[in-house]
């Protein structure tokens, strides 16, 4: 393939994006098990990017995967077990979407509001020229409820996403209400935070960090459910940038106990799939509740992950990440891709 070409996806072409970048790879999905797939990176003009992966020859349904708040490409991907992958595995064709100011879309600019996020989903929903499945993680989850809303899908998963954002959690609430009311907008302007130093700090305090998840209020994992090293890699290559303006409309969220989209997502009707875990400090189930009862979904599954059902404690990013994810939330959510 010539740089600037894209195969089997015409919609791209005519929307302006071009590879810059594609080989084949064998990455590890489900832990233990390699996959060879074909990767694609393909860049907007206006600066987002995207991985595609998938295997030759392989003609499945598009997937959209969208990161969450101050993450990127890396919350679907590990060097010990990468989501991304094994979907392609499974015969799906699976984008990577990277949001404005995030990793490799970075250059096009931090966002102003969660909006610029909305508007980057939009843009690839039209530009792939057909329905895909649109699979969030935490705020990523949000975008692609407010997406929907504008444009056709197959179908939604949220995997912890955030709807009714601080509700449940009083230490959270309490943060983004101070941010709120202090009206940080307004004196901090553009600022940009980069994550990336927390997460290696969290990485290396690994011992302490780990324990801590069972009482400390914005803890991001369950004890126990991620490797040590599987770990350090997550937060060190996956922890990115954000932009406060999104944390301040988050904060309103909070404020105001609703996401600006409820009114039109009430009325959409698409296939929606909800996935919590028990010990989710960040977007506990409750929370995540709120997305399906307030949803158009007349096909609507709500899978909370708890020890009664799966033997094990759950909390954000071990949803994905975690040593039990493959058989308790990969594979669930592939039966439910391929049921619909």
């Amino acid at each position: 393939m010539r740089v600037g070409d894209i195969d089997a996806e015409p919609g791209l072409a005519s929307a302006g994006w071009v590879v810059e970048s594609e080989a084949d790879e064998l990455q590890t999905g489900w832990p233990g098990e390699q996959v060879r797939i074909h990767k694609t990176r393909l860049r907007h003009p206006g600066g987002l990017m995207v991985t595609r992966k998938r295997v030759p020859c392989v003609q499945g349904p598009p997937v959209v995967l969208v990161h969450g708040f101050a993450q990127n490409r890396y919350t679907w991907h590990s060097s010990a077990r990468s989501m991304s992958a094994w979907l392609a595995g499974q015969g799906f064709d699976v984008h990577v979407l990277e949001l404005r100011g995030h990793g490799h879309s970075r250059a096009g600019g931090a966002p102003d509001h969660f909006g610029d996020y909305v508007q980057d989903a939009v843009g690839l929903a039209r530009a792939l020229g057909r329905p895909a499945f649109w699979i969030g993680h935490s705020l990523g989850g949000a975008v692609c409820f407010a997406m929907a809303t504008h444009e056709p899908v197959r179908g939604v998963v949220g995997i912890a996403p955030v709807y009714r954002f601080a509700q449940s959690n009083r230490f959270v609430n309490w943060l983004a209400r101070l941010s709120h009311l202090a009206n940080v907008r307004g004196v901090l302007g553009g600022v940009n935070v980069r994550t990336r130093l927390a997460g290696q700090l969290l990485g290396r305090l690994y011992e302490i960090t780990d324990v801590a998840g069972y009482a400390f209020p914005v803890s991001g994992w369950a004890p126990g459910s991620v490797e040590p090293e599987v770990l350090a890699e997550r937060l060190e290559r996956g922890f990115d940038w954000t932009s406060l303006h999104v944390w301040m409309d988050m904060a309103r969220w909070a404020h105001e106990d609703e996401v600006e989209y409820a009114a039109a997502w009430g009325k959409t009707d698409v296939p929606l799939l909800v996935i919590t875990g028990d010990l989710d400090h960040l977007t506990p189930p409750d929370d995540c509740h709120a997305a399906i009862d307030e949803s158009g979904a007349t096909d609507r599954t709500l899978l909370d992950l708890e020890p009664w059902n799966t033997g094990h404690h759950w909390g954000h990013l071990d949803l994905l990440t975690g040593i039990h994810a493959p058989e308790h939330v990969w594979r669930p959510v592939s039966a439910w891709l391929g049921a619909h």
